[in-house]
């Protein structure tokens, strides 16, 4: 596909999209006084609501110590879920502020009253801010579709919307709508991007997958999708900062008189992690620059960086970010024997954080292309001297956040200790180690190798899905 076959894609999935988007507001608006009335939410179907919110609360205040918890509830209609959140809020003992967002206004004038009251009803102990705010991708991302990338996803556009949202809160529930979005990878996107790392993710339904489907059978244009199974969910949650953490299709539920009942439900919900998946593995083989000499001497995080002349086009289509994976420095060749010699630290697989970018905190002196900085995860004493000069192996396989300008050097040299300890603890999991402990680029250093993608001898780059190289290492 060329470019401009690429960019005909993105207008044709972006008026599919804004089409879609334009027949659910009408469908939900002409539906409003149903969902805004007590017949939509009958006796039996309460205690299941109950069951799914109070669930979800539970998850997410196992990363909370006696903080508010921060609750995005997605497509809230008329705000069916506020009383179940109340309600299992104060039998925790734990204050809330939901956020409800819908794209129809006339669902969200039924929930701004249904929150005022209950808000008053509580005398103020929880919050609720409730609006029709669109499209809740766009409201996100920036963008009506998040796009695969090596990455994953299109991690968006920065707007003033998205700085409120992005990372701030605890729990995202989609409740019966999850099937309404008519690009599903977009929409677990744009949950995953408003948590924080820690925060939980879930898809609900209070009548079943089955109920779904006969939904979407009867009407795919509103309901284009059924609900994911568990197997299909950890597909979808492959190149996401997600890791599936629950997923019932019954459940005992506890009625209003205190007994209980088996009934059918769907309740699926994931952790968001600090890591995802690259969806391609980026091989890059190079001599090592001495760079700007900010990283070690500025800020203690000593970097190894490959020329950014070399690696021009490799980088062309590579998000600016930080990455993580392995690193090894060539053993070197005797000059004079033809010999591999060996300082301390050469030949050895080592863990490493590594920035792709412009570094656009360091203001005036900001990199005038898009370079690769490697910081190597190094125990004292376990290299010897520096590498400059030296070739250096980068085998990347995961991502741990964007680029982005920090306020202060400290708060950059925060988030570079948390990146640190973050790829450390990372890449000791599944699929990442095996990845270091399989892939010949990283084994095989004195060996010659050139990348399938690009370079020669000297430099040289190259990209593998990670699916592939996974079936290809039989994980």
């Amino acid at each position: 596909m060329n470019l401009n076959d690429s960019n005909m894609l993105d207008i044709s999935t972006t008026t599919a999209v804004e089409k879609h988007l334009d027949h659910q507001q009408k469908v939900f608006d002409e539906m409003s006084h149903f969902f805004g009335s007590e017949e939509a939410t009958p006796p039996e179907v309460e205690p299941v609501l109950d069951y799914l919110v109070k669930k979800a609360l539970v998850q997410c205040m196992q990363e909370k110590e006696g903080e508010r918890v921060r609750v995005m509830d997605v497509a809230c209609g008329a705000g069916a879920l506020f009383s179940s959140y109340i309600k299992a809020a104060e039998e925790l003992g734990v204050e809330l502020d939901i956020r409800g967002i819908d794209l129809s206004p006339q669902m969200t004038k039924f929930a701004m009253q249904n929150s005022k009251e209950l808000v008053e009803k509580y005398n103020g102990r929880h919050s609720i801010e409730c609006y029709q705010a669109g499209d809740f991708v766009r409201f996100v991302m920036g963008m009506n579709s998040c796009k695969e990338s090596v990455i994953g996803f299109d991690y968006g556009r920065s707007n003033s919307a998205e700085d409120d949202v992005r990372e701030k809160f605890d729990v995202c529930v989609m409740n019966a709508c999850f099937g309404n979005f008519l690009d599903l990878d977009s929409a677990v996107t744009a949950a995953s991007t408003c948590l924080k790392v820690g925060g939980v993710f879930v898809i609900s339904h209070p009548l079943g997958s089955s109920f779904v489907q006969k939904l979407h059978v009867e009407n795919s244009a509103t309901v284009p999708h059924c609900l994911p199974t568990q197997n299909r969910l950890v597909e979808m949650f492959t190149h996401q900062p997600l890791v599936l953490t629950a997923y019932e299709e019954k459940a005992n539920v506890v009625l209003a008189d205190k007994s209980s009942e088996v009934r059918t439900l769907y309740y699926a919900s994931a952790k968001k992690m600090p890591y995802r998946m690259l969806r391609t593995i980026i091989r890059l083989r190079g001599t090592v620059d001495e760079g700007y000499g900010r990283g070690g001497k500025k800020l203690g995080f000593p970097t190894a960086n490959l020329p950014s002349s070399l690696f021009v086009d490799a980088l062309e289509d590579v998000p600016t970010g930080v990455y993580m994976g392995y690193a090894v420095i060539e053993p070197s060749t005797s000059t004079t024997t033809g010999d591999k010699t060996s300082k301390k630290g050469r030949g050895v697989i080592h863990k490493a954080v590594v920035n792709v970018g412009y570094s656009p905190t360091f203001d005036g002196s900001e990199n005038k292309e898009k370079i690769v900085e490697a910081h190597l995860i190094v125990e004292k004493g376990a290299m010897e001297g520096d590498f400059y000069g030296e070739t250096m192996r980068l085998a990347l396989s995961g991502f741990l956040r964007p680029e982005m300008k920090f306020p202060s050097f400290p708060a950059l040299i925060q988030a570079i200790t948390n990146d640190v300890q973050n790829a450390k603890d990372s890449l000791d999991v599944h699929p990442y180690v095996k990845f270091a402990e399989l892939d010949p680029f990283l084994h095989r250093s004195e060996e010659e190798w050139i990348g399938g993608s690009g370079g020669n001898e000297v430099a040289s780059y190259e990209f593998e899905s990670s699916l592939i190289f996974s079936a290809r290492l039989g994980l």
